[in-house]
């Protein structure tokens, strides 16, 4: 994935970092409607377009700096609520079936697909995607879950691993290694050339949460367990330390240089969920700011960050990384939204309705509803 690649966790290491930016002086925050009962998935954005999919099987291509549609693909099929994959010129989506679909960066052309068995989480990088399914969800253990890498241009199988266990979140690329959780809590790397089985950390958990994916900084990989947080050496599993907090974190962390952020969700009426800062060495909590209701995952980018909060997760706060002070906070609509995707200094969120806003990071200046754009019917390439 290019460094002009900006998607859901910040890219193939899912640490949540983002290049600082600043949005061009004639930049007006836009909304684009896909239309009744289309619900979009979170955004990915590369090399000035964003990428984004609806439920219903259609996946689109807007100019990010104004939201207007360059072109659009209708797949046939529901699509699995995962972002568009980007690199090298393709764009990799999945729909409910299983199948992975390659399509033109320019043109949104099928260039090929590939099918497997169940929900397929996609990460790729240097002309190679990498996937994990979820068969094991779908035939009660029949056939294992696997890991798989497929050539980028040609759609070609290059190698597949059984994992043997329930393949619940995205895979995290670093260092030429593939790292995943299975439903239980169990840590896994793989060698991303080959598919062999690198380490394996087992841990005694009834489950995770789907969107609990690794994280890797600086040689660790950091991992949720319903209430804890692990930190591994990424060389060889071994636990650096771990840590329980107050609810449940049921998203994926960030890191940013010796820092870990992450939020919490109510577990019972005595927890406090919060969005925590806490010392990537350590574990120590910093500081955390109050959720009542809960947050999701962390969005990082030069000395600020930004989550999405509350009950319905309908509000976004922009947050001083230093001190966990919250600069503005943003009503996002009763539905909600999706975790922001940063770039140039503009944040990119979908909410679960048939939305996708584009708003000032800096300032958090909204879309109004006069410049919310629906493209109508478009033309289905």
């Amino acid at each position: 994935m290019t460094s002009s690649t900006a998607m859901l966790q910040g890219g193939p290491t899912r640490n949540g970092v983002y290049p600082e930016g600043t949005a061009p002086q004639d930049f007006r925050p836009w909304r684009f409607r896909a239309g009744r009962n289309r619900s979009l998935q979170s955004p990915t954005v590369c090399d000035g377009t964003v990428y984004v999919c609806s439920k219903d099987g259609v996946c689109y291509s807007l100019a990010a700096l104004t939201g207007t549609v360059l072109w659009s693909t209708a797949t046939g099929e529901r699509m699995a609520f995962d972002p568009p994959v980007v690199s090298d010129g393709v764009v990799c989506v999945t729909d409910d079936l299983g199948r992975v679909y390659a399509l033109g960066a320019e043109d949104g052309q099928e260039r090929w697909r590939h099918g497997r068995d169940g929900l397929v989480h996609l990460v790729a990088d240097k002309g190679v995607v990498y996937g994990v399914d979820s068969a094991w969800l779908y035939n009660r253990g029949a056939n294992p879950a696997t890991l798989f890498a497929l050539n980028l241009a040609s759609g070609e199988l290059l190698w597949r691993t059984d994992v043997f266990d329930r393949a619940m979140t995205h895979p995290a690329l670093a260092d030429g290694r593939i790292f995943h959780t299975s439903e239980f809590g169990d840590l896994t790397a793989y060698d991303a050339a080959t598919g062999d089985r690198l380490w394996r950390v087992t841990c005694d958990s009834r489950w995770v949460d789907m969107a609990n994916s690794p994280c890797v900084g600086d040689g660790v990989v950091y991992a949720a367990v319903q209430s804890t947080l692990f930190a591994h050496a990424a060389e060889d599993g071994e636990v650096l330390w771990s840590r329980a907090y107050e609810g449940l974190i049921r998203s994926s962390v960030s890191v940013l240089g010796d820092t870990v952020y992450f939020s919490t969700q109510p577990h019972s009426r005595r927890d406090r969920p919060a969005s925590y800062a806490v010392d990537a060495a350590t574990g120590e909590i910093r500081w955390q700011l109050a959720n009542r209701d809960g947050a999701s995952a962390i969005a990082l980018s030069g000395s600020s960050g930004w989550v999405v909060s509350g009950r319905g997760i309908n509000y976004l706060n922009a947050v001083d990384l230093a001190t966990g002070t919250r600069r503005w906070k943003r009503y996002l609509g009763p539905m909600g939204g999706t975790a922001p995707v940063l770039w140039n200094g503009i944040a990119f969120l979908s909410t679960h309705t048939d939305r996708l806003n584009a708003i000032d990071a800096r300032t958090g200046q909204m879309p109004s509803r006069l410049r919310s754009r629906r493209p109508g019917t478009p033309a289905m390439t």
